[in-house]
């Protein structure tokens, strides 16, 4: 029988290893696409649940880290200090110093807000041990909770939808990618208060 799994995971080929090889590169382009491909291909046997989920969270997390580390690397650029500004670096660092972990955590759920808040954290220098645990333990239970609510029902209705599942995938991709772009164009600034 020939498997229904994502092929864009499926393109190293079939065995465990390269499977998860997959997963894990997947992790830095999409990571919600690698986490509903990963948990359909472990529902489908492709590769064994629990290798299925390691490999997605630390290739999410290593991501986090990377994020983290690309704005702590830009704060030694002197254009990108110019360009922001002494004054501008030191309301950022302390709006987002009195809201870390929420931020953080709110980073974690949010789509599109990752980037911004894992590479500031970096570039306002916050501390790194607050983000390590931070995100550690975000990263493990976000992806945890996705990845068995997945894995329970996605298989499930994957197959009730019948041939309109990928329609919906390819949907479901698109609303995430262009989602957060039209929330932010219909929201309206708050120009009243600088906080």
């Amino acid at each position: 029988m020939e498997s229904d799994a994502p092929s864009i995971l499926l393109t190293l080929g079939t065995a465990p290893v390269m499977v998860a090889l997959a997963i894990f590169l997947a992790t830095f382009v999409l990571e919600d696409v690698a986490t509903a491909g990963a948990a359909l291909l472990a529902a489908e046997g492709v590769i064994p649940p629990s290798l299925a989920l390691t490999t997605l969270f630390a290739g999410i997390f290593l991501g986090d880290l990377a994020l983290f580390a690309l704005g702590h690397l830009a704060r030694s650029n002197q254009r990108a200090q110019a360009f922001i500004g002494t004054e501008r670096l030191d309301r950022g660092r302390d709006w987002l110093q009195k809201r870390y972990v929420t931020s953080l955590i709110a980073a974690r759920c949010i789509p599109g807000m990752r980037l911004p808040t894992f590479a500031a954290s970096g570039f306002l220098r916050l501390p790194f041990r607050t983000f390590l645990l931070v995100t550690l333990i975000a990263a493990f239970v976000w992806t945890t909770i996705a990845f068995t609510v997945i894995f329970t029902f996605g298989l499930a209705a994957a197959e009730a939808m019948g041939p309109w599942r990928w329609a919906a995938a390819a949907l479901l991709v698109l609303i995430a990618l262009i989602g957060p772009q039209i929330i932010r164009r219909l929201q309206k600034p708050d120009t009243r208060t600088n906080d």
